[in-house]
């Protein structure tokens, strides 16, 4: 990766090549990354390898009018060809209705969001763990397939008007899928962090194996609605949807599940289970992210939802700008959990009268926005509860349910601790009700 210095060199060289072809304003990003792998199917090491890449980009303004270029080539003639091609475009251009100037200087915090032995991890004790992990896999005698990552890289932007930045960040990914020999059962399970030594291959294997092993011959019940509870991956798979919609702008024109009557917002509205906080924080000590916005704005932490109240939306520079008010210092993350002391998944089990336990979602797609009504499949482990005890798998359910309904007061019965699932930090949830419209014959 490129240090501070060197990375802020290239972009100031692209700055002055953009204002001598006759920009007005610019902004240029230079990004450097590190990414080693290793891939495993069938139970054996398939391919591994490393990649090192740098990505510029040149945004220019030429009379309000925007033109963009990219390239990977860091050459003096490539980075003048670059600057002049971003200025030939933007000469051509219709004028660029939402342009805002590029940011000046500015202070932002250091990130804590990398360490080296990610951007340079242990091969052998990689090598070591995926042996493990394919051990346990023919131990058990299911298929094991899966992707083992640490990638780190280092941004720094500058701007025409003095904004300069630079930080670096890192993670670690494990994902492991594993069908059993019969084909009937199947189990999936992944892991991340931006330390990868904190990353748990073992665990991540022992959880997706057992859900393969525990999985087979699952048994038909009818569509319907039911009691669940979800794991954090299927939460993360579903709640990405509610905070794609934490968007301002959209609930301003009318277009957003929180858009509400004559123009104004739902901000203010206690819209959800009083126990449920959603915010983000880029200092978050298991979570921590860049501390800027993509716009540049110095990231802070935010409160999105509080006590179940919908405390916060997102504003972009441009359209703060058009409301009046600052622009919001994120989200760069999002961290979800209970204002209460957390309940575990064992005791959300054991308190169950009759309901599923859903591993994960799959092929989730919005229908509705203004409801965030999602549709999709369960896969890789579904199981039925009865007197608090899981008695047997369930093939695999269509569901037709609204983000909203899901953490309504009403229907938010418990909430586990949080767990990473990047880019967010997600708890387990037990739900009253999760309606469910048809049976899949998928594993």
């Amino acid at each position: 990766m490129m240090n501070r210095e060197d990375a802020l060199k290239v972009a100031d060289t692209v700055l002055a090549h953009a204002r001598a072809a006759g920009a007005e304003d610019a902004q240029v990003s230079v990004q450097s990354t590190v990414e080693s792998h290793a891939r495993f199917a069938d139970n054996r090491i398939t391919t591994s390898g490393r990649a090192d890449d740098i990505g510029i980009t040149v945004t220019v303004w030429v009379g309000r009018r925007r033109g963009a270029a990219m390239g990977n080539d860091a050459g003096a003639d490539a980075l003048k060809l670059l600057a002049d091609e971003a200025v030939q475009i933007a000469r051509v251009s219709p004028v660029h209705r939402e342009y805002v100037p590029t940011l000046g200087p500015l202070e932002y915090a250091e990130s804590r969001a990398f360490t080296a032995a990610t951007a340079e991890p242990d091969l052998d004790a990689r090598a070591a763990a995926l042996a493990g992990v394919l051990t346990a896999c023919r131990g058990a005698q299911v298929t094991g397939a899966g992707f083992h990552s640490a990638t780190a890289s280092a941004t720094a932007v500058a701007t025409a008007n003095g904004n300069r930045r630079y930080f670096r960040g890192s993670e670690g990914n494990f994902s492991i899928t594993a069908r059993s020999a019969d084909g009937t059962g199947s189990g999936y399970y992944a892991g991340d962090h931006f330390d990868l030594a904190r990353l748990d291959p073992a665990h991540i294997a022992e959880q997706a194996v057992g859900k393969a092993v525990r999985s087979r011959e699952p048994r038909p019940i009818e569509p319907g609605t039911y009691p669940v509870i979800l794991e954090p991956q299927a939460v993360s798979d579903l709640v990405r949807f509610l905070t794609n919609s934490l968007d301002a702008r959209t609930a301003d024109e009318g277009r957003s599940a929180f858009s509400g009557k004559d123009g104004q917002t739902r901000v203010g509205e206690a819209l959800f289970n009083e126990r449920l906080n959603l915010y983000s924080d880029p200092m978050h000590p298991d979570m921590p992210a860049t501390p800027s916005t993509a716009e540049g704005v110095p990231a802070s932490r935010l409160s999105l939802i509080k006590n179940g109240v919908l405390e916060n939306l997102e504003y972009s520079r441009f359209w703060a700008q058009q409301r009046k008010r600052e622009a919001t210092p994120g989200p760069v993350n999002y961290i979800l959990e209970s204002s209460q002391a957390p309940t575990s998944l064992d005791d959300m089990i054991t308190g169950m009268a009759r309901g599923l336990v859903i591993s994960r979602f799959w092929y989730v797609r919005l229908i509705d926005g203004r409801s965030i009504m999602l549709t999709g499949l369960t896969r890789d482990g579904l199981w039925w509860v009865d007197k608090g005890r899981i008695q047997y798998p369930v093939r695999n359910l269509r569901f037709n349910q609204s983000v909203l309904a899901m953490l309504a007061p009403w229907n938010v019965e418990a909430i586990g601790v949080p767990e990473r699932r990047s880019p967010m930090m997600v708890p387990a949830l037990k739900l009253s009700g999760f309606t469910f419209t048809s049976v899949s014959d998928a594993i």
